[in-house]
């Protein structure tokens, strides 16, 4: 039997995402034949991790300079990389990442080109269509504290007796709107509880049919404090809130951004994002002020007159990266044990095995057959 190679190299486009997979995961898969690891130099030591704690965990470990950890049969990361890093990979492997075709022509373009196998964790779907391969806590959770720990800042009557609720707006209700519905009552709970006479934070959860009525959301952001957008948007080229509307915001209110969305003016229809004039962050820069020069980065079309304080991230679980990394390596071992011991034609959408017909539904081809 043909031992099938493995890379695993490290995020680089993420500033400040510095999550690896842990040496647990590695100890989990060793117990599949036919098999090598191949980490690139480096691998887990921005975790606290060294070689020899990956090396215990499996003989079937080598670390590999950068470029070669792209060259397996096999690669597994959990940030989809640049596209110069994607033409590192080897001609037909298979690719294990968020690739998320529906925004990623260009990636899309390139996983034909080379004839990839490709499993996108972010379309890995249930039966019923609902995402496996997700932290919505997470997400919802890291940055909903962060908008809290800004607002306390901005806001002079945090922790006043005079005032009333602190009033959230959330945008959306599926997965990440509801773990912002709990996250604010856990965080809520760590401020306020015991300070008695001093109101807690109050979510006002927007679904579509209060979005789209203008007049309606004027009136909540006159109120707010918070700003969340937990939105999903099938339509990716219809923004949610114009710049123009942002003027009803209070100069406190700070806006939580969970989707991390960006723009594309390159594309017919063009990408945009929720609340218009925002910019995205990352790990080591998500607090955005209205003087920050990514503004000066914007879409010469985007208009971003009004401006508020925006913490933005486009990897909010790895703001608690040890959390975040155990959390994954959880969700991994449903899925390593098929893409390692199997061939990609021989996962099926018919199998009796609920995570392999989600990873079926992972695979471009599934993805363009659902277009048609």
């Amino acid at each position: 039997m043909k031992t099938k190679t493995v890379g695993f190299p490290m995020i680089r486009n993420f500033a400040g995402d510095r999550r690896d997979f842990i040496p647990d995961l590695f100890q989990f898969m060793d117990r599949y034949d036919g098999v090598e690891f191949f980490l690139e130099k480096g691998y887990g030591e921005r975790l606290g991790y060294r070689e020899e704690d990956y090396l215990n965990a499996s003989e079937k470990v080598h670390f590999v300079p950068f470029e070669e950890a792209y060259g397996q049969d096999i690669t597994m990361i959990l940030k989809n990389p640049e596209l110069e890093n994607l033409e590192l990979l080897k001609d037909g492997s298979t690719l294990f990442t968020m690739l998320h075709y529906s925004t990623r022509p260009a990636v899309v373009e390139l996983i034909k080109r080379k004839k990839l196998k490709t499993f996108s964790m972010d379309s890995i779907v249930d039966d019923q269509g609902l995402r496996m391969f997700v932290d919505y806590f997470g997400t919802a959770y890291c940055g909903c504290k962060a908008g809290i720990d800004v607002l306390k800042k901005t806001y002079g009557k945090f922790y006043s007796h005079e005032r009333g609720p602190i009033k959230a707006i959330v945008m959306g209700a599926g997965g990440v709107g509801q773990g912002v519905v709990k996250s604010l009552e856990v965080i809520s709970d760590d401020e306020f509880l015991g300070r008695e006479g001093v109101a807690g934070i109050l979510p006002f959860v927007a679904t579509r049919t209060i979005t789209s009525d203008k007049q309606v959301m004027r009136e909540l952001l006159m109120q707010a404090d918070l700003l969340i957008d937990a939105t999903q948007r099938k339509n990716q080229s219809i923004q949610i809130i114009a710049n123009e509307e942002m003027s009803a915001l209070p100069e406190h209110a700070v806006i939580v951004d969970l989707c991390a969305d960006r723009y594309d003016f390159s594309l017919v229809p063009p990408l945009r994002r929720v609340v218009e004039g925002t910019v995205n962050g990352n790990p080591a820069h998500y607090i955005i002020y209205p003087d920050d020069p990514l503004y000066d980065q914007l879409p010469d079309e985007v208009d971003s007159t009004h401006r508020r304080i925006v913490v933005s991230c486009d990897a909010w679980p790895g703001m608690d990266f040890r959390r975040s990394v155990q959390y994954y390596y959880g969700l991994m071992k449903n899925y390593v044990g098929m893409i390692l011991s199997k061939e990609p034609e021989q996962i099926k959408e018919d199998s009796d095995n609920l995570f392999e017909r989600g990873l079926y539904r992972s695979t471009l081809v599934y993805f363009e057959s659902m277009k048609k």
